[in-house]
């Protein structure tokens, strides 16, 4: 059951929430996180969903992607694969039969809804060579949203740990050994491909306009899909290849990098003297044509034992991102780079941040979900007066176990915020009861 016993008490005292007509969440998910900005926010007007989580079978690194009244997740590690009713929280299929619903290695990309199919990537981050990144089968798979049942399934050279991207009838992923790959999603057959300068690690490309935007390895890249090639390219030694761009209305592309303190340059060691250890560095580009608008250290820290981003989302002007190198979050003019506002949590941030009604929500790798006042960077107060405090959701209640709400963010699906955990759930949180309104 997803319920816990202090779910249950307060289902037992909260009215049946109303629904939309057209379902409590989106009809598609084209992309990584819902939207090219990132801001993963869906609102119909539907009511708040009680609190409740999700028990899938293994731990949950991908964000959860709700279609109508279900919500569909992968599993890292198993590969399985889930639907839920919303409401009840029945298992409406599940990973019991192996290699009817499991992929055949870790999935940490979002399960992709178009056209009534499921489109999910896989593969994982072990090296097979110098410059191809997964071992075992990779590829990307389509399934039957109503069964589970594997309906084709397209292998690659290297994984496919980013979220596929649909574009104009054509599903588009990046793979482990620096592909881009077009495929038909009727039957997953490969229609063009392109080479990239590198490897892909977990770089979700965001698709705005008909480009293509992507981190491989030390670059990068706006893709025009509609010509098949590579617009521009901006390269720089630093981990662009972990992190998922995001792309503003206004066409300004963000994206994060870790740089090595060996490589900055002696005017950067001039400019930065109170850098040490790995440098976190954010880029704002134009997404036409790929000038660089400004370039900022967030700061510096520990090297990261795997998956170095730090997701950005862009919201109203805005640019929040968390770090796992500063242990901070933090929010960014996107028109000027002009910092806004920092505010530490004291652990990793890898996750991109949600941003909906002036609040921005986001987790850490403690398994704590935070919110913020989106204008001051600060916790808001209920009417009462009262600060909302942070919410543990990954791991034990009493805080003798922390599991991370990572490396996948929360996403906001009217008033409810949902989030995996490596504990193997996915939680729901009523924004409303939380914030006390």
């Amino acid at each position: 059951m997803r319920f816990t016993s202090w779910l249950l008490s307060a289902l037992l005292v909260t009215p049946t929430p109303i629904i939309a007509s057209q379902g409590f969440g989106p009809t598609e998910w084209p992309q990584y996180r819902l939207d090219p900005s990132s801001n993963a926010v869906y609102d119909n007007g539907a009511s708040a969903l009680p609190d409740a989580r999700y028990k899938t079978g293994d731990e949950v690194r991908a964000h959860p992607v709700i279609i109508g009244n279900r919500l569909y997740i992968g599993n890292h590690n198993s590969g399985g694969m889930f639907a839920f009713e919303l409401e009840s929280g029945k298992r409406l299929w599940h990973d019991d039969t192996p290699y009817f619903r499991h992929a055949p290695n870790w999935i940490h990309s979002d399960m992709v809804y178009v056209d009534d199919r499921i489109f999910v990537g896989y593969g994982n981050r072990i090296f097979a060579s110098a410059t191809v990144r997964g071992t075992g089968q990779s590829g990307v798979m389509a399934v039957d949203p109503e069964t589970g049942a594997t309906l084709w399934d397209h292998r690659t050279e290297g994984e496919v740990m980013p979220t596929p991207a649909w574009w104009n009838g054509t599903l588009h992923i990046v793979t482990g050994a620096g592909r881009l790959i077009a495929l038909n999603p009727e039957n997953g057959e490969e229609l063009w491909q392109l080479d990239l300068p590198g490897w892909v690690s977990m770089s979700s490309p965001s698709v705005q306009n008909g480009m293509l935007y992507v981190g491989s390895l030390n670059s990068v890249l706006g893709i025009d899909l509609q010509a098949r090639r590579i617009r521009w390219e901006y390269e720089e030694i630093g981990s662009f290849t972990d992190v998922p761009p995001a792309a503003a209305p206004d066409g300004t592309v963000v994206i994060t990098a870790m740089k090595s303190l060996d490589y900055l340059t002696e005017e950067e060691r001039e400019r930065y003297p109170h850098l040490r250890g790995d440098v976190h560095f954010i880029y704002a580009f134009d997404g036409e044509r790929g000038d660089l608008f400004w370039r900022e250290p967030l700061g510096s820290g520990a090297s990261q034992d795997n998956n170095t981003s730090g997701a950005p989302t862009i919201a109203e002007g805005r640019v929040y991102v968390g770090s796992p190198y500063t242990l901070s979050l933090h929010a960014y003019d996107l028109a000027s780079g002009k910092r806004l506002w920092d505010y530490p949590v004291g652990t990793k941030i890898k996750g991109a941040p949600a941003v909906k009604d002036g609040y921005v929500f986001f987790g850490d790798t403690n398994g704590f979900l935070h919110v913020l006042d989106a204008e001051s960077g600060t916790p808001p107060k209920k009417a009462n007066g009262q600060v909302v405090g942070k919410r543990k959701l990954g791991g034990s209640v009493n805080a003798s176990k922390n599991t991370a709400l990572a490396p996948a963010g929360p996403v906001i699906i009217n008033k409810n915020v949902f989030v995996g955990s490596q504990d193997g759930f996915v939680y729901s949180v009523s924004i409303p009861d939380w914030l006390g309104e």
